[in-house]
């Protein structure tokens, strides 16, 4: 598998050590870009500061630089884990159901805490009970594509990336 397949397609299976590799070369690459371009940005006058929080936004070219980046490492990562489901012969669907209830649990709060008090009580439970599911999903994806074995041989998504032998003596 090519380094373009392996970080920019939806199909086929990877081991789990290509997937760790792969996702943390990612973000220290992503991390330190944005790093880069941050600082890039304040030195060139580029940002919006806000002084009460010490924080600044980087704006114009260097604003749009780090959201393009930020989605293409998001990308990267949701094939990378969209291979590793396969390899374990499931759906990339899985992530997007996670994206889905992650992003209700966080509407949920925010609709939860600008509701008066008095009638904010049961959407602080209904929004909990979403963050709870969105924390188990997560958990469950987690243990699922980084540390549990493929299916051994091929399946619906592919051949074994571990190859036939090695598929062999790994029963």
């Amino acid at each position: 598998m090519s380094l373009r397949q392996l970080l920019f397609s939806l199909q086929g299976r990877i081991r789990r050590l290509h997937w760790w590799v792969a996702s943390i070369a990612a973000g220290a690459v992503a991390g330190s870009a944005t790093a880069i371009l941050e600082l890039a940005a304040r030195l060139s006058g580029s940002v919006v500061v806000d002084p009460s929080a010490q924080q600044f936004e980087p704006t114009g070219l260097y604003g749009i630089a780090v959201i393009t980046l930020g989605l293409a490492n998001t990308w990267i990562n949701f094939a990378l884990g969209t291979k590793r489901l396969h390899d374990r012969d499931r759906t990339g669907w899985w992530l997007a159901a996670q994206i889905l209830v992650v992003a209700l649990a966080a509407i949920l709060a925010v609709v939860a805490l600008t509701m008066p008090e008095e009638q904010a009580a049961i959407r602080y439970v209904i929004a909990g009970a979403a963050g709870l599911a969105a924390l188990a999903i997560s958990i469950w994806l987690f243990v699922e594509i980084g540390f549990l074995r493929g299916t051994p041989g091929p399946n619906r998504f592919g051949p074994d990336p571990l190859g036939a032998r090695q598929a062999d003596v790994n029963l």
